[in-house]
């Protein structure tokens, strides 16, 4: 990891990012700020009995937070204010300024379905107040008492308040925070605020951190699917995300396609080899339109299974790439193991898990990894485990095309496991890549129509 304007660094995908932020800044401090402005600029939608409770909480932005003593304090550097974070000064309206702007009640009488639309209504058009000011994102803040409004499934109904709310400002470029009443009260705030300085300082459409060490030449790319189970049998419709990453880690385009030809095999979609193709065209014309030239090597990851249609399709799409590499990446749930070290000339049982980066290879084609596993602390010589409960599983990694070295796949992995721009955690338990796809196919699903264009994805974070 590095910021811009330091010395590089070889990249380590076990390097904590927060202690990059803290060092040396954000990656984009050095930009011109005639392209984002001077600070970044929030707009506060809240219900007025909780407004002072969240004024009061939100004054915790520009304090200094210190890890409390404990297990977080293995990973948890010192909040020092957001301003000192990211060298930049963040503005938050007080109560009394428009750019607080006062959510309607719910009437009581409504059911799971007629609240969670009368909340989207009144949220959607807080956006649009919003929309007219000068500002960077909008964070709406939902307390307790609504929680029976926010989301409602049933056999022929699925709502969600927050995908659809998301859905709406992707569509008018307005970048959203949801916050809920109960993240107020949680017992570690240093961790709450590098969390969400580093989402509201994204969602500013800034840059916190980028990898280092990966190849310029590759362009990663993860496919994620979102397919309308209450559909009629055969008429299920699927949505497909393509979300291209460069050699950073940065996300950035992704498209939405619909796919109408898609097979529904065990609850997972394929798709045919003229869908495959278009997919793979679309891969070539995100990353030209980035770059003035194609990749010389696509890596495409994925959830379940590639079939010889989509293998076939994508090749066709990407023609005039020189390498193409497929993988299926899955937790594999059946795998428990401890770590063990080499004490009196004999191995011994150590009380942490399996280190991450650990890997096995099963085939030619099909590896273990950990991606989630023990790692440094933040103390030097002391060992960290994230979550600091039950023991983690590797994931399989299945390869259907390509022939990179398995080094440079697993290192590849776990740098992209750090690309969470929405969270302060070490890692994800999965790469950005998939992590990503997966819940904006989720969200996107809620835009018409799609049309051929490509969004910035930190709007749907």
């Amino acid at each position: 990891m590095h910021s811009s304007g330091q010395s590089p660094s070889i990249a380590n995908p076990l390097t904590l990012p927060l202690r990059g932020l803290k060092l040396h800044g954000p990656f984009d401090h050095c930009a011109d700020r005639n392209i984002f402005g001077d600070d970044v600029r929030i707009v506060v939608c809240c219900p007025k009995p909780e407004s002072k409770q969240l004024a009061t909480f939100l004054a915790g932005i520009n304090r200094t937070w210190a890890p409390k003593k404990g297990p977080k304090e293995d990973y948890l550097l010192e909040y020092p204010s957001f301003e000192k974070v990211f060298k930049t000064p963040v503005s938050v309206p007080g109560q009394s300024d428009a750019t607080w702007i006062t959510l309607p009640e719910i009437e009581a009488s409504n059911d799971a379905s007629a609240g969670c639309k009368q909340l989207t209504r009144n949220i959607r058009e807080s956006l649009q107040a919003a929309a007219a000011m000068q500002r960077s994102m909008v964070l709406i803040f939902t307390p307790d008492r609504w929680k029976q409004w926010q989301r409602v499934e049933t056999e022929d109904e699925l709502f969600d308040v927050h995908d659809d709310v998301k859905a709406f400002a992707v569509r008018r470029g307005i970048a959203t925070q949801f916050l809920n009443q109960n993240t107020l009260s949680y017992l570690e705030p240093c961790r709450i605020w590098w969390w969400l300085s580093v989402a509201i300082y994204t969602k500013a459409m800034r840059t916190p951190w980028v990898l280092e060490g990966l190849d310029e030449n590759t362009a990663y790319v993860g496919l994620g699917y979102s397919v309308d189970r209450r559909a009629v049998k055969g008429k299920q419709i699927v949505l497909g995300c393509s979300h291209l990453y460069n050699a950073q880690g940065q996300g950035l385009q992704f498209r939405l396609s619909r796919f109408e030809n898609a097979t529904i095999r065990g609850g997972n979609p394929y798709l045919s080899f003229d869908d495959s193709r278009r997919l793979g065209e679309t891969i070539r014309t995100l990353f030209w339109s980035s770059h003035f030239r194609l990749p010389e090597r696509v890596v495409i990851h994925k959830l379940f299974p590639y079939r010889d249609d989509e293998i076939k399709g994508l090749r066709a799409g990407l023609k005039g790439v020189a390498e193409l590499e497929l993988l299926e990446i899955n937790h594999e749930g059946s795998l428990r193991y401890l770590n063990s070290k080499f004490e009196d000339g004999q191995f011994k049982g150590d009380s942490f898990p399996v280190r991450r980066g650990t890997t096995v290879k099963l085939s030619d084609h099909e590896s273990l990894v950990w991606i989630h596993g023990a790692t440094d602390s933040v103390k030097s010589g002391w060992t960290y485990f994230q979550g600091k409960r039950r023991i983690p599983g590797p994931v399989v990694i299945r390869r259907y095309a390509g022939s990179s070295q398995l080094a440079t796949i697993v290192h590849e992995i776990l740098g992209l496991s750090k690309m969470d721009w929405n969270s302060g955690d070490l890692y994800s338990h999965l790469p950005a890549t998939v992590q990503s796809s997966k819940s904006i196919a989720r969200i996107g699903s809620r835009l018409e129509p799609l049309g051929t264009s490509s969004y910035d994805y930190r709007l749907f974070m």
